[in-house]
């Protein structure tokens, strides 16, 4: 008989600065029962001041690490954890705010089985009580009263005046709200979400920071043709506004700007002239903050509030994180992974290796884990592409710096301690491409400056080198170039926070480009490292697709990134330039 594997649920929390709030949520998570249920927390650092990592325990040993390296905000932070919970198999995710503290043992338990009644059923919160002395109205209640008053019991949305109406608010716990119900809206506070949620919807809103992210995220699954309950018959403790602060400057100005967003997004026409009245009176006769809100929103001004953009230098789980995208290269992967492993001049608890197979191998995961067995490994259902294939990968890492190696490289001795080396060099300021050598031992040309019209002229008309064309660069140090091939270069986590991941309108070929082409916009340094010597069987990894598959994706990734008109025209001078060579 084949033993059923466990249902995967995780569990995701943020911490900003509040590390007392997170352990004493991760202490009230030890009486929670998990029968039935392979339960994980992933505690996510959202760049605080100090790293929360350094205070956790070795009793803790199902707390898995994350870190942002800034703040990213309650969207922001709870995307990282999320996306990587989904990368570990969650099928489920509760979303829990490190202010809370867990009180019913059986409160996972009853989620799941709430989940599992029908299949529309996508999210569901519990009831969530004020923690003891939290209460806004403390001199209102009798001390026996005291951790039995409503924060929320389901909610109603004010599409008039875009608010979340909170059920049974401020009231005594008499039992009125005491069975399971469909809401309009649950608390962001706390809620147990289906893995389709995500898949068909979404996530939260990154550029909302927070506030409002929550409502958003609830409105586009019902969108989708979800519904979402509330289970009065279970509950939590939340210490409200521990984070932010009520009544904060930093809380009225995130309001007011994310209120004008969502309700001249979703609400009626006459919603929204009376917010752009409301909105002319804030920057007459509102509060700074308030003015500040109106004034960013009609400027398309979103992200973290000014006070907020503060980038401490930051600790992480692990100091390198290796990804690998493999499409029918599993020789090749694994002997990558060998020669990491041999080579890398690390210790092994310095870096870790993230293994993405594009539905490609089935038998590839059982194959690196006898072999391999800390190697993390992600097989996607369908092909997604290199570009959203090493974006997925990056979800799944905790590493201060993502070193992206193609599948066809094999790493020379101390390579990924010399490429290291120099990134601390340049304090995480600067993307570094390794140097690659060829299978006949000569150097292989990855370096480019970025494409042009007036760059292909000026190497295929006027005969100016490397103008266009890839090359190598003459040095025995590290110099700065504008653009690298991606079979080898290593991004600190604050640029990608920068410029963001790959952009997934390219499933091959001209990614590398695009990419660095945003980093030259924003006067990041790309440097290519003649010390740190990779061995490339340079194609390997992309004659899987054949001759003609390979041409038609360049030629649309060409199209894509240059515009058709330009593209044509950057074809006619290449065509040019090399009849005349040949005439010449």
């Amino acid at each position: 008989m084949v033993k059923k594997s466990m249902e995967k649920l995780a569990i995701v929390t943020v911490d900003f600065n509040r590390h007392d709030d997170t352990f004493e949520l991760l202490d009230s998570g030890r009486r929670l029962k998990t029968s039935g249920l392979d339960v994980r927390w992933f505690l996510v650092d959202n760049g605080s001041d100090e790293y929360v990592g350094k205070h956790i325990t070795p009793e803790l040993d199902n707390v898995e690490l994350l870190q942002t390296g800034e703040n990213k905000g309650f969207a922001g932070g709870y995307n990282f954890g999320i996306k990587y919970a989904l990368n570990w198999g969650a099928e489920y995710i509760l979303v829990i705010n490190n202010d809370a503290i867990l009180a019913d043992e059986d409160l996972l338990i009853k989620l799941v089985w709430l989940l599992k009644r029908k299949k529309d059923i996508v999210a569901v919160s519990p009831k969530i009580y004020f923690a003891p002395g939290y209460e806004f109205h403390k001199d209102r209640y009798d001390k026996k009263n005291i951790g039995k008053v409503i924060w929320w019991a389901g909610s109603k949305f004010d599409w008039d005046n875009i608010n979340l109406i909170h059920r049974g608010l401020d009231e005594v716990d008499d039992g009125k709200y005491n069975e399971i119900e469909e809401s309009d809206f649950l608390s962001g506070c706390c809620f147990l979400i289906k893995r389709q949620g995500f898949e068909k919807s979404g996530f939260f809103n990154e550029k909302l920071f927070a506030y409002f992210e929550d409502d958003e995220l609830m409105l586009r699954l019902k969108k989708a043709g979800f519904r979402l309950f509330y289970d009065g018959k279970t509950y939590i403790y939340h210490k409200v506004s521990r984070t932010s602060g009520i009544g904060s400057p930093q809380t009225d100005y995130l309001i007011t700007r994310n209120r004008l967003y969502f309700g001249m997004k979703y609400a009626s026409l006459r919603t929204k002239i009376a917010l752009i009245k409301e909105s002319a009176r804030f920057l007459l006769a509102g509060r700074s903050a308030q003015r500040m809100g109106v004034r960013d929103f009609f400027l398309g001004r979103y992200g973290p509030p000014e006070k907020a953009l503060a980038k401490p230098k930051v600790s992480y789980p692990v100091e390198l994180s290796i990804v690998i995208i493999n499409y029918k290269t599993s020789g090749l992967t694994l002997r990558l992974i060998e020669s990491i492993y041999e080579n890398s001049g690390l210790s092994n608890d310095d870096y870790e290796i993230v293994v993405l197979d594009n539905a490609s191998e089935e038998e590839l995961g059982e194959r690196i884990s006898k072999r391999f067995p800390k190697v993390k490994f992600i097989q996607n259902k369908v092909n997604v592409g290199f570009a959203k294939g090493v974006n997925n990968a990056i979800d799944f890492t905790r590493g201060r710096y993502i070193l992206l190696l193609n599948s066809d490289i094999e790493v020379n001795k101390e390579a990924i301690k010399n490429i290291l080396d120099t990134a601390d060099k340049f304090e995480e300021q600067a993307v570094i491409a390794g140097k690659l050598i060829l299978p006949d031992g000569t150097i292989q040309n990855s370096c480019y400056k970025i494409p042009t019209l007036l760059g292909a002229i000026r190497e295929y008309l006027l005969g100016r080198k490397n103008d266009y064309s890839l090359f190598s660069p003459n040095a025995d140090k590290a110099v700065r170039v504008e653009g690298s091939v991606m079979a080898c270069l290593l991004i600190p986590r604050k640029i990608l926070n920068m410029v963001g991941k790959l952009s997934e309108e390219y499933f091959m070929y001209y990614e590398d480009i695009e990419f660095c082409s945003r980093l030259k916009k924003v006067e990041v340094p790309l440097i290519y490292d003649s010390g740190a010597l990779f061995k490339h069987q340079h194609g390997a990894s992309s004659k899987v697709f054949g001759d003609n598959k390979s041409k038609e994706l360049l030629k649309n990734s060409a199209k894509i990134y240059h515009g058709r008109i330009k593209y044509w025209f950057l074809t006619a001078i290449l065509w040019l330039g090399q009849k005349m060579k040949r005439l010449s």
